[in-house]
């Protein structure tokens, strides 16, 4: 554990050096000393800009932690390789030496250092400054969103609000789990603060705000089963004006994703200086999009090319279930959503008997994981060529269709009909079907839903996870298995229904913060 906080002081002055994105508008010291940082209100605005800069790491390597969350194993997916991959995606030899456990315990703690660096230096400074009670406010949201995020990967957490400092980093510590009342109590204070000195609205997008917080705060609340208080969050977002449903086809178009749809959105456009930097200073895109695309270029009479999905890695696709979820003849987001033909576009190569826009079907299991169904949600058409392999295309990470969702699933535990159905027909009409959804909504349509909207957007698991059925689905439909018209097997793999087990509702515990926690006082999880 002392790793993990023991770099957060010389993080901070490293990256408090960098421009990290003109969005941000915040004026960069080349040269800050620590006692700047930690007893001015500047000081307090530029940790908070080195938070910001942390967090877009999530997104950033050809292995992120953002898309290795995506890959874990649920009933909608079907992972193929990739590093990794396999172990998140089947739970294969998962175990506590996995470095994407590692990933997310140390970003996360990472951040809550930061944070926590704020909020001690709140007790020093004027708090009338209006750049004081921001940073806090975006400080505290912070800490909510990473101990949050810490909470529902592993259940056991350390919890602490303690700041670490070149004096105290050796000073002996006595690591227990905490309790998980005690996390949300945090949380939940820390969403109050937020909501009461965020403004709703902000010029320098990727910035927590209100609407932010108060999402978050409905899904901590979902998670706690505190119907009331998801529903009042949901009904504030609403009311407030500042978001709504954007078309269907506008969602993920483009690379500027700030609409009236996005609540929270990692920044990356390259026009203002959105990409992470590399040691070298030179500006790079995230691989998102690379994940997604099969690997169709490896079948005659294709090459790459930007209508085709550009550069593939052919690691992560909708299953069969997923797919099936969908009514194709009128639900618009099946074709919005994903790419399911592909077409040959090469006269050099093609087959003998085919041309060039003719539809490839699949006739052995090869060719179709080559020409597999794919999520064009992450899909950027504006690289400069189809071999390019960085994407300046923002990420949404949250946005006003999960928070319908949410509030439907409030109402129904609520017992009220008429805004579960207001609040569900949100994004089911919006999607072409019927006018409202047919008869009264139950829990299984609302599950379905969430699969339709928001698959591949990163919280599938921790949806199930939280409605206790996560295990149970994914031994249902996890996985793949699909046979063509004439009976031949395109796809075999159902492994993860076998391999998951109840323990995998959390990830294990890192083995080296075992080691330096103690695990006389910090237990591993168990099953791991």
């Amino acid at each position: 554990m002392k790793k993990i906080f023991n770099t957060i002081i010389l993080s901070l002055v490293i990256l408090g050096t960098y421009s990290c994105s003109d969005y941000l508008e915040e004026k960069v010291y080349t040269k800050p000393s620590i006692d700047y940082l930690i007893s001015t209100p500047a000081g307090m605005a530029s940790c908070v800009l080195a938070m910001y800069y942390q967090e877009r790491n999530f997104y950033y390597d050809n292995s992120s932690t953002y898309f290795m969350n995506m890959c874990i194993g649920s009933d909608i997916q079907y992972v193929r390789a990739g590093e990794g991959v396999p172990t998140i995606g089947r739970y294969v030899t998962l175990t506590s030496g996995n470095s994407f456990a590692g990933e997310v315990w140390s970003h996360f703690y990472a951040n809550v250092g930061y944070a926590n660096l704020v909020v001690n230096t709140a007790q020093k400074v004027d708090m009338t400054d209006p750049v004081a009670i921001k940073a806090l406010a975006e400080a505290k949201a912070f800490r909510a969103y990473s101990y949050f995020w810490l909470l529902r990967k592993f259940d056991r957490i350390y919890l602490t609000t303690r700041v670490t400092t070149p004096e105290n980093v050796n000073d002996s510590i006595t690591y227990t789990p905490a309790v998980p009342d005690s996390v949300y109590k945090l949380i939940n204070e820390d969403l109050d603060y937020a909501i009461e000195h965020l403004s709703w609205t902000t010029n320098q997008s990727g910035r927590f705000t209100q609407g932010v917080v108060r999402h978050i705060k409905a899904k901590v609340a979902a998670c706690q089963q505190n119907w009331q208080e998801v529903a009042s969050q949901v009904n504030a977002i609403e009311k407030s004006g500042v978001y709504s449903l954007v078309a269907l086809e506008d969602i993920f178009k483009g690379t500027n994703l700030n609409h009236k749809e996005a609540i929270f959105v990692s920044q990356w456009d390259q026009s203002i200086g959105g990409a992470n930097m590399t040691s070298s200073g030179a500006i790079n895109g995230h691989q998102l999009s690379l994940h997604f695309i099969p690997t169709y270029n490896m079948e005659k009479g294709m090459v790459m090319a930007l209508d085709q999905g550009g550069y593939p890695w052919g690691r992560l696709f909708p299953n069969t279930y997923l797919l099936s979820l969908y009514n194709k003849s009128v639900d618009k987001r099946y074709k919005v959503f994903y790419k399911t033909a592909w077409t040959y576009n090469d006269p050099l190569s093609i087959p003998r008997g085919k041309k060039v826009g003719d539809t490839i079907v699949a006739v052995n299991s090869a060719q179709f994981l080559n020409v597999h169904p794919a999520c064009m949600k992450y899909d950027d058409p504006t690289r400069p060529t189809a071999q390019a392999t960085r994407s300046y295309k923002d990420i949404i990470i949250y946005r006003l269709a999960e928070t319908y969702l949410m509030g439907a699933e409030a109402y129904l535990h609520l017992g009220k009909a008429d805004s579960t159905a207001y609040y569900y027909n949100k994004t089911w009409v919006r999607a072409g079907n019927l006018p409202v959804a047919p008869g009264t909504v139950t829990f299984d349509m609302i599950v379905d839903e969430n699969a339709r909207e928001l698959a591949f957007e990163g919280d599938r698991w921790f949806f199930l996870k939280r409605n206790g059925i996560l295990v149970e689905r994914t031994r249902l439909h996890g996985g793949e298995y699909l046979k063509n018209a004439q009976g031949v097997v395109l796809n075999n793999d159902t492994i993860i229904r076998q391999n998951i087990q109840p323990f995998h509702v959390r990830l294990p515990i890192p083995t080296n913060q075992i080691l330096q926690m103690g695990a006389q006082n910090f237990p591993q999880n168990e099953g791991y």
